[in-house]
């Protein structure tokens, strides 16, 4: 059934971005600039249908709505030699975790989400996804280390009144002998004999992905976390690898909402209990690793994802210049002097920030278009579609606070703008939907149709007039690592008639013959990079919401706080106990 969904959802983008084909064949094709044993009419008419990529070319990221982050991203991005997409989507979901029960965007008086995000980046290896998230990470690692100043006396602190609870464990246990030898009731343990729990040290970031460690993180870490893994399809493979009934992947999905969650633990009697369970992901995911992700069991966990999935080119620049990258880390750590507050029981609550009322109005009709939206479409596209309304609140919740950090109001904003709804809504419908189209299209293009185009390409862009198969194949690896695989390959190559066999012997002898084979001249046609001969036809972009001028918003700053965890975390709890903006 999911396969059909795909199928109706790429028969709507319509067809592929494919190749049109011209009738210069007699071109030199070969790898230096030489012509093919094939003569012009020898070739049959060839199907250059494998020659695209079979998907809908990616949108531009609308960098401008970044604000006074945009040439931050650029010049990250040309530093990594990679485009400008993973730069910005690691920042917007560093952001979100940042703020994650930290500040909660709140439409009309029941609609409250954490701001956290999950983020995939989609790339081939070494397309540059580590270094580019690694700009976000180093923002990230700068206020990481601002919270933590002066853990180490919290520490220290904490031994103290450590060894303070055992000594009056053991002067408790002598009175309860003595009470006990006289006949006496035995005193009840002393309230600061109880030994405090550990300090956790405060951080954002986390790898480790089992629910044990991450639930004990959440519990340690009230203020949210961003869970960022290399490879996603890792991570999701790995679900109830040792059992567990389907309760990792249940956590998963729960680390979205951030509701209260519980974690039962085999080793400790006491569970876990995490009053918001709020945790980002960020990661990476190979083309090939698509197929897994998706047709997952349809639990909403891929319909959560933001994709981005840009075009990479094969350039390589180095960095040049000095560059000071203190300024952008000293902006992205004001969101660490945000404080949350504490309820009348002493739990930490998120401060919920209101929408404006016209930042309501636009909300409202972006949700009313989604849901128009979503009863003509299907399988994995419906889904993102009903988390879109989600993504739009969140969104807004975390360009607010990118804007406000990377700019020089001091106090923080009292309402989430118009500005920043018509933005992630711009956001959503400009880059993040028809990005999820372009995912979810490559995901129904067959295994063996896939492994046909990685060939294809693979000899277009070397421009090879002719190639030997096993050779050929030790230098694609990943898809067609495997000789059956590169075989099937060649086969669906040779039926569209983009490669003819050309099998030779090395010598007189009568072992195998070599796996030779030619290729079509058009394969070879002297294209830029990326461009494919066929012109693309794609569904029309969702209509969108001109962008507003970002207006300044300022409001009064909360007071900072020092918590026993070295943190400045929590602020004194509201007079009535709420969980609403301080004044």
């Amino acid at each position: 059934m999911r396969a059909q969904h795909f199928a109706a959802e790429v028969a709507r983008l319509g067809p592929a971005a494919d190749d049109h084909h011209r009738n210069d064949y007699a071109k030199a094709n070969g790898a230096n600039g030489t012509t093919g044993t094939g003569a012009a009419g020898s070739w049959p008419e060839p199907d250059l249908s494998l020659l695209g990529t079979g998907r809908r070319s990616p949108p531009a990221f609308p960098l401008h709505l970044l604000g006074s982050w945009a040439g931050w991203c650029e010049r990250k991005a040309k530093g990594a030699s990679a485009p400008v997409d993973y730069v910005a989507v690691a920042l917007l979901a560093s952001v979100g975790a940042t703020i994650a029960n930290v500040r909660w965007p709140q439409a009309g008086t029941a609609w409250s989400e954490p701001p956290v995000l999950w983020c995939a980046e989609v790339g081939p290896p070494s397309s540059s996804k580590s270094p580019s998230m690694d700009a976000a990470f180093n923002l990230v690692r700068f206020a990481e280390d601002r919270m933590a100043d002066g853990f180490e006396q919290v520490q220290q602190e904490h031994a103290t009144a450590k060894q303070a609870c055992e000594a009056r464990i053991e002067a408790w246990k002598v009175e309860v002998k003595t009470a006990v030898k006289t006949g006496n009731p035995p005193p009840t343990v002393p309230d600061d004999a109880r030994e405090p729990p550990a300090p956790v040290r405060p951080r954002i970031r986390v790898a480790d992905a089992t629910v044990e460690a991450l639930g004990a993180l959440a519990a340690g870490l009230p203020r949210g976390l961003l869970l960022v893994r290399d490879e996603l399809a890792g991570w999701l493979g790995a679900f109830d690898k040792y059992g567990g009934g389907g309760s990792d992947r249940a956590f998963a999905i729960e680390m979205y909402g951030g509701r209260a969650y519980v974690v039962d633990r085999m080793k400790n009697p006491e569970p876990l209990r995490i009053r918001h369970l709020s945790i980002g992901v960020l990661g990476g995911v190979q083309p090939d690793k698509l197929e897994m992700i998706l047709n997952g069991p349809d639990d909403g966990l891929a319909s959560r994802l933001l994709w981005a999935w840009p075009e990479t080119k094969p350039e390589f620049h180095l960095a040049r210049g000095a560059q000071d990258d203190g300024p952008m880390q000293r902006a992205f750590a004001r969101l660490t002097d945000l404080l949350q507050i504490h309820d009348e029981f002493g739990h930490p609550e998120p401060v919920l920030v209101p929408l404006a009322r016209e930042a309501e109005d636009r909300l409202e009709a972006f949700a009313r278009d989604i849901v128009e939206r979503c009863h003509v479409a299907s399988g994995l596209l419906a889904g993102t579609l009903g988390k879109a309304r989600g993504h739009c609140l969140r969104l807004s919740a975390v360009l607010e606070y990118l804007w406000w950090c990377g700019g020089t109001e001091e106090s923080e904003p009292k309402a989430i703008s118009p500005e920043s709804v018509t933005a992630a809504a711009d956001l959503l419908n400009a880059y993040f939907l028809p990005m999820a189209e372009r995912v979810f299209g490559d995901a129904t293009i067959p295994v063996a149709e896939r492994r046909g185009m990685l060939l294809a390409q693979h000899l277009r862009q070397n421009r090879l007039a002719e190639f030997n198969a096993r050779e050929v194949r030790r230098q694609i690896g990943g898809m067609l690592r495997d000789a059956t695989d590169m075989e099937a390959a060649c086969k669906q190559l040779v039926e569209a008639g983009l490669i003819r066999q050309r099998f030779t012997r090395a010598g007189e002898g009568k072992g195998r013959k070599a796996l030779n084979y030619e290729v079509h001249p058009e394969v070879q046609t002297d294209r830029p990079f990326g461009v494919s001969p066929v012109p693309e036809k794609i569904s029309p972009l969702v209509p969108t919401v001109p962008m507003a001028p970002i207006a300044p918003i300022s409001m009064q700053t909360a007071p900072t706080a020092q918590t026993a965890q070295g943190g400045k975390i929590f602020s004194d709890a509201a007079p009535n106990g709420s969980a609403e903006l301080l004044p």
